[in-house]
């Protein structure tokens, strides 16, 4: 054989392993190859971001330096599971909700997708970890401003129709919430004095061994905080050593009173500051951030006008009779809420609006009372509205609902409508009272929470598809040209000479890479779904795993669409394949049963076995068998799953997915 022609195969040969590497390298996971003793033999370059580790310092190390030290026994434990399978297997798992250790120490939440593969006589496991840091962060986020609406709303709820006796021991009770929410240790609500020199405590609550405040704070006592509260600036204190040295009077009062962290918020009332509320903490220091200083401006708001509602209160009492003082106060809690509310009478047509109600819709009173509310829900939310208030009027019972609510300016808004039944002091039936929030933000987060949800598996699909498509149609015919090309050339020199040694290794290794990449590309993105339809993917699915694990697979279908939709065919193989590989892991059983069949209405996957089972409620906890996955594939479909199983009694997953309506 000539150098030249030696060379020139070579040459190639490194040409394709440099084109696997640039695709490893422009790949957004991380991917890292190990072997059988879990020593790391590639990582490449999205690994040393996410890891923060560059590749020279981790290759020939173990990757449980990479795993944190409280998941290394779970990580050995499946190590050795891993080993104890059958050599030629090229499953492969996720696994939802882990943690990855950076190489700075810090943790960070991840998905994991492993593989196995053989490399010659060596068997081999690629670790695909994605990062879902800036998710969670997005998802702990939203969450957080759900629950804090949903704190808000049932805070002013707390007063609304509220007698005043019941005032005082609500209003402490709503400070101690506050500080539970918030994980203050002290909230204080404070009145402005008529010669704005001090500020006395209206209402009040300290955690136990917390000091009380001082009951008035004057001007010449703490000028710097009047100073800031009277020009309507909040005062934030993170650090008590942080105040400026104007606030000396200030830092020493609140180090004599063990505070770590304090925050004022100023409160006005028709544009002049007429006191302030204040929250403490003295067992943690708190950074207040613009998020947190919103919430308690929020809180501060309602608490307010809680206050001043009592405050009018006992005005009205003072100047008119108990009835009529009555109807008042409430008026007046009900216009200055920060929700809607309306009252219906016992023949459940409504009487009464308060001021935030007519000013969303832009309709006088007069075209709302009675049934005239109703022209503003929306036509298609209208059957379901009614059908709700009517049955909770007829039975007497609390209700909540959701429905579009036309606004002023004509757009639909999505409202939650909650009511409650009210009784006179006999005990008999009164008509009802409820409030309206305006939800739309909340389910716009949610629906772009899902659709972010949704863009993430479709993008995990084409960069499958694409990397499977380079793999296939580039990689894997020049790697199988060039086995032909030096199985030619090895058979034109004698056996045994230098020469013939070297191209026949040179052979081998480039067969190892012809057979390596159709695999790899199969497992990454399976194209036989959209040539042979859904039923004839699973049923070579059921086939080749049953192969790989000399197991046996039942498989049936029945009515299955030809034409079905993309989408819904590759989530069906998705949480086919994932179902199927836990089975065969996990079970402990030879035998699995597969059933895909559809009706008129939708599509439903079966997979069913009579192995170990497990207890369903710890494996949630866990997320190790995928279920989350599972769940948000199906949710963009909109199907469903739903998993029984029990220990020692099997396991079975079934799986719906509606079809369109023609």
């Amino acid at each position: 054989m000539k150098t030249t022609d030696r060379q020139s195969l070579e040459q190639k040969l490194l040409e394709s392993q440099d084109r696997l590497t640039a695709i490893m390298r422009t790949t957004t996971d991380a991917v890292v190859v190990i072997d059988e003793r879990g020593q790391i033999l590639v990582f490449n370059a999205a690994a040393e971001r996410v890891f923060v580790c560059p590749a020279q310092n981790a290759i020939g190390t173990q990757l449980e330096r990479f795993v944190p030290p409280r998941f290394r026994t779970a990580y050995v434990a499946a190590a050795e599971r891993w080993l104890q399978t059958d050599a030629h297997v090229g499953g492969v798992g996720v696994l939802s909700e882990l943690s990855g250790l950076k190489a700075t120490g810090e943790e960070f939440p991840c998905d994991v997708l492993i593989s196995q593969h053989d490399v010659g006589e060596r068997r081999e496991f690629t670790v695909i970890v994605r990062d879902n840091t800036e998710r969670k962060r997005y998802e702990e986020a939203l969450l957080g401003r759900v629950k804090f609406e949903t704190f808000l709303f049932d805070l002013s709820r707390t007063f609304i129709g509220l007698s005043e006796e019941k005032v005082d021991v609500n209003m402490e009770r709503g400070l101690a919430h506050v500080a539970e929410f918030l994980e203050m240790d002290r909230v204080t609500l404070l009145e402005m004095s008529r010669n704005r020199e001090e500020m006395t405590v209206a209402y009040s609550w300290s955690a136990e061994a917390v000091a009380r405040p001082v009951p008035a704070i004057t001007i010449r006592h703490q000028p710097w905080w009047m100073g800031q509260t009277l020009r309507g600036e909040a005062s934030l204190v993170s650090r008590v050593d942080d105040l400026p040295a104007e606030a000396a009077l200030e830092k020493e009062y609140l180090r004599q009173r063990g505070v770590a962290s304090a925050a004022s918020i100023p409160v006005t009332v028709g544009g002049e500051i007429a006191g302030a509320i204040s929250f403490v903490t003295v067992q943690r220091r708190v950074t207040w951030t613009e998020e947190l200083v919103n919430q308690l401006r929020a809180v501060a708001e309602i608490l307010w006008n809680a206050l001043k509602r009592r405050q009018a209160m006992q005005a009205l009492l003072a100047a008119q009779g108990v009835l009529r003082e009555s109807e008042e106060r409430f008026r007046l809690m009900a216009d200055t809420a920060p929700v809607m509310v309306w009252m219906a009478g016992q023949d459940s047509l409504c009487h009464y609006f308060n001021r935030p109600w007519l000013e969303f819709t832009g309709r006088p009173l007069e075209a709302e009372l009675g049934n005239g509310w109703t022209e503003g829900v929306h036509p298609d939310d209208f059957g379901h509205c009614m059908t709700t208030y009517v049955e909770a009027f007829e039975n007497r019972e609390s209700f909540r609902t959701e429905y579009r609510l036309r606004r002023f300016d004509g757009d639909y808004r999505w409202v939650l409508d909650s009511g409650v039944p009210r009784f006179n002091t006999d005990g008999s039936f009164a008509g009802y009272i409820g409030s309206l929030i305006d939800i739309t933000d909340q389910k716009l987060a949610q629906e772009t929470l899902s659709n972010l949800s949704q863009r993430l598996m479709q993008a995990q699909e084409e960069e499958r598809a694409s990397i499977a498509r380079e793999l296939h149609d580039d990689l894997a015919q020049r790697a199988t040209t060039l086995v032909l090309r030096l199985q030619t050339l090895a058979r034109d020199l004698s056996p045994g000479t230098n020469e013939h040694v070297r191209l026949q290794a040179l052979c081998d290794q480039a067969f190892t890479l012809a057979k390596a990449i159709p695999a790899l590309s199969h497992r990454l993105h399976s194209t036989s779904i959209a040539q042979i339809g859904i039923a004839a993917a699973a049923e070579s699915l059921c086939q080749e795993l049953s192969e790989q694990h000399q197991v046996t697979i039942d498989f049936m279908h029945e009515g299955i669409p030809e034409n079905l939709a993309q989408d819904v065919a590759i989530c069906l193989f998705r949480v086919l394949q994932e179902s199927l590989t836990n089975a065969i892991r996990h079970a402990g059983v030879r035998n699995f049963t597969v059933a895909l069949t559809a009706v008129p209405t939708e599509i439903q996957l079966t997979v069913s076995d009579a192995g170990a089972g497990f207890d369903f409620k710890m494996a949630t906890k866990g997320r190790g068998l995928g279920l989350v996955s599972m769940k948000e594939r199906l949710s963009a479909v909109g199907g469903d799953v739903v998993i029984e199983s029990q220990p020692g009694a099997g396991t079975t997953v079934r799986v719906r997915v509606p079809l369109p309506r023609r």
